[in-house]
Formats: structure tokens, C-alpha cells, sequence
């Protein structure tokens, strides 16, 4: 049985995982929602001015309200910056399954920050909120995601054709991934 938590505080090594809170704008726009190279692969576009990314929060911020509301901002402990963001979605309460999705600052890529954010959010959605599955997707050109979601334990299960827009609003082809409760190893 899912027990609904809401976005909580995760700490893990290197990172804060925390909710976003309105003077994040600055951080979300200049370190990664801005930059067309973190955006490539995403299903958003990127953010063209300040202003998107204000209120881009100030939605995310608002749904804060709701308990089914798994989105976090990824602070660096070192710096206090945020780097970038992850979220649990498209949940589905009766199957006890949920799907995450991410995104990192480029000056961040290849140091396994990744890595580490999805674990602590994998302990944190199999232990404290129950779900019984998690899954993954990835744009099929986005090698590196898929690299990351083997890292965390997840399995290769297929791809779809033509299942998800990018952020230019072409068609794009996904892998998918996906771990249960009963695979994951603390």
C-alpha cells in the first residue's frame, strides 16, 4: 500500500535534495534550465528568460499542497547551489508504481551526482512511501540517462516508437527501465 509523504528532505553525500522555494529561480535559470544542452533530451523547452523559470516555481511551489507532490531541488552541499531538479510521477496508487525523471546542470554531468540523487530517491520511494515499482524512460539518444538508471539497479525493458515530444516538439522514440521493491539492495 502506498503511504503518500510528500516532497521530504533527502541528504546524501554530496547533495540536498529539498523542496524549491521561490528564491531558487536564479540557480534553476542559470544553472540549467536555460542551457539547451540539459534541455535536449527533456520534454520542456528551455527556459528563454528569468521569468519562465519564476513560474515554473511558482506552479511546482504550489503543488507543494498536494501529498501525492514528489518534486525536489538538487542542492550541492559544498556551494549551496542548486544544480538541478528530480521528480516521482506519473503515479499510479492502485499498481503502487511511479515514474522519475531529472536533470543536472552540464558542469555537473560525468561525476555521478546523478547516481547518488536516484538512490536516495529510490530509498526514499521503496521504504517510506511503498511503492512497488519505479520506472525510468529516456530519450534513445540520451545514452548517458540510460547509464545512469543501470548504475541505480533498474532493468532494460523495452522501447517505445515515437512516445514522447523533446523540447523542439519532435517525436522521439524512449527507452524504459525499471526496479522493484523486492530487487533493490541498500
Amino acid at each position: 500500500m502506498v503511504n503518500h509523504a510528500g516532497t521530504k528532505y533527502i541528504e546524501t553525500e554530496r547533495v540536498i535534495l529539498r523542496k524549491f522555494v521561490e528564491d531558487d529561480a536564479d540557480d534553476m535559470f542559470n544553472n540549467w534550465a536555460s542551457d539547451s544542452k540539459v534541455t535536449k533530451y527533456l520534454t520542456w523547452p528551455t527556459h528563454g528568460s528569468i521569468e519562465v523559470s519564476q513560474e515554473v516555481l511558482k506552479n511546482w511551489i504550489d503543488d507543494y499542497k498536494n501529498i501525492e507532490n514528489y518534486q525536489w531541488a538538487i542542492e550541492l552541499k559544498e556551494s549551496g547551489s542548486l544544480i538541478g531538479s528530480a521528480a516521482l510521477m506519473n503515479i499510479d496508487n492502485h499498481n503502487e508504481n511511479c515514474e522519475i525523471g531529472y536533470c543536472l546542470g552540464q558542469k555537473f554531468w560525468y561525476k555521478g551526482i546523478m547516481t547518488e540523487v536516484f538512490l536516495g530517491i529510490i530509498e526514499f520511494a521503496f521504504h517510506e512511501v511503498g511503492f512497488q515499482r519505479i520506472t525510468g524512460r529516456h530519450d534513445v539518444a540520451n545514452t548517458s540517462s540510460g547509464r545512469v538508471m543501470e548504475k541505480c539497479g533498474l532493468k532494460y525493458e523495452g522501447a517505445l516508437r515515437k512516445i514522447n515530444k523533446n523540447s523542439s516538439g519532435i517525436l522521439v522514440d524512449c527507452k524504459y527501465y525499471s526496479i522493484l521493491k523486492d530487487e533493490y539492495k541498500i
